[in-house]
């Protein structure tokens, strides 16, 4: 079924109003598009200002970011010292160990220019796991710095889906980042339905195969008429931010044509193998 959207009439640009949805548990009213961070990282400094500014304009009010994607995150500081109430941040903090997690928090929020993040995402696996979850580990790090008011939720990020299945039952994180779209269909078969059934926060990346599939209104309605709570997409152009927030104003369900036409284009790019682990279109 899908997710109730919930009506703001706060956000108003030109007659734009987005839909948003709670995070699971998180209870954070985000946009159902999001702002994925990485493509701004190919643009200037003012370019990716002017996008974020404009994603921010019109409504979109969930960015995702990483001190790991290039300058994505220090661009999106800039942003953040004049308008960081208007969003909330997930960020992807990576280290293994409690001092190299603490090390990666302390530069991601310096670079964000802010004291505080909504959620912190560990980027993790199946064989670090256990490492990642003992005394010392990060984990460790996000719980103290959670304590500490510096991050209100920890999220979990990671493209094995059947690990993401075997560690959302632990109850240890709030939130998942799973690779989802027409083609990477694998998260619908089992994972949706157990972190729904744990009231966890539910956000898609790769919804677009990380720029591999060229019918964007159609794959992000795919996605976004799931049930998930927000689809973080990359963008570095406003005319991409425009085409994006459109589709998700005017969200309706795919057409009989339109999903035989997905399921054909998808048996096509699998059968060329150009569908990668990461969820990504070669």
């Amino acid at each position: 079924m899908l997710k109730i959207l919930v009506s703001d009439k706060t956000f108003v640009q030109e007659g734009i109003v987005l839909k948003y949805r709670i995070l699971g548990k998180t209870g954070l009213k985000v946009s159902i598009l999001g702002f994925g961070g990485i493509p701004i990282r190919r643009v200037s400094e003012k370019e990716a200002v002017a996008v974020v500014n404009h994603a921010i304009d019109v409504g979109v009010n969930f960015i995702h970011t990483s001190i790991t994607y290039g300058d994505s995150a220090t661009k999106i500081g800039l942003v953040m010292k004049e308008r960081r109430d208007e969003c909330f941040l997930a960020v992807k903090i990576g280290g293994r160990t409690k001092v190299e997690a603490e090390d990666t928090l302390k530069k991601s929020l310096e670079a964000l220019n802010t004291n505080h993040i909504e959620i912190a995402e560990l980027p993790i696996n199946a064989s670090e796991f256990h490492n990642v979850m003992a005394p010392n580990g990060a984990y460790e790090a996000f719980e103290r710095a959670k304590d500490d008011g510096v991050i209100d939720f920890i999220g979990i990020t990671s493209h094995d889906v059947k690990f993401l299945n075997d560690v959302i039952p632990t109850k240890s994180f709030s939130n998942l980042i799973t690779p989802f779209n027409y083609v990477a269909t694998t998260a619908r078969e089992k994972l949706l339905s157990v972190a729904n059934k744990l009231d966890m926060g539910i956000i898609a990346m790769k919804t677009l195969g990380k720029g591999g599939l060229s019918n964007v209104s159609q794959a992000l309605r795919y996605v976004l008429n799931q049930d998930i709570d927000t689809a973080i997409v990359g963008m570095n152009k406003k005319t991409e931010v425009e085409q994006n927030v459109s589709t998700a104003e005017n969200l309706h369900p795919l057409t009989e044509g339109e999903k035989h036409s997905l399921q054909q284009r998808a048996a096509e790019i699998i059968k060329a193998n150009r569908l990668s682990s990461s969820g990504a279109v070669l």
